[in-house]
């Protein structure tokens, strides 16, 4: 089990709850939202989200990152705050909001 906030991420039944709500997720979403819970606070790129979540042989731009996590944004905003914060130019990172932050949504 994964926890960070009031998120949560079963890795044994693939289950994600924010707030106590079951959020369904696809397998890359799940496995995007794992990656960042595994490193919260720290800065991912998105090169390392692209080697770590997507197959090995994946051919595809990294602007399939920024789509995905615009779609998991979307999702555990729906019971709480941001907590995917975007690095200009550099990548995400899961953390808590900040007083003054903007609405990265």
């Amino acid at each position: 089990m994964l926890a960070f906030a009031d998120l949560r991420l079963d890795q044994e039944t693939y289950e994600v709850r924010r707030a106590g709500h079951l959020i369904e997720l696809s397998p890359t979403e799940f496995r995007l939202l794992r990656y960042l819970m595994l490193n919260p606070g720290r800065v991912l790129t998105r090169a390392q989200l692209l080697d770590h979540v997507w197959d090995y042989d994946f051919r595809g731009s990294t602007t399939v990152v920024s789509t995905y996590v615009a779609y998991l944004r979307r999702k555990l905003a729906r019971y709480g705050p941001d907590l995917i914060h975007t690095q200009r130019a550099v990548g995400y990172s899961l953390r808590l909001p900040r007083p003054g932050d903007p609405d990265e949504a």
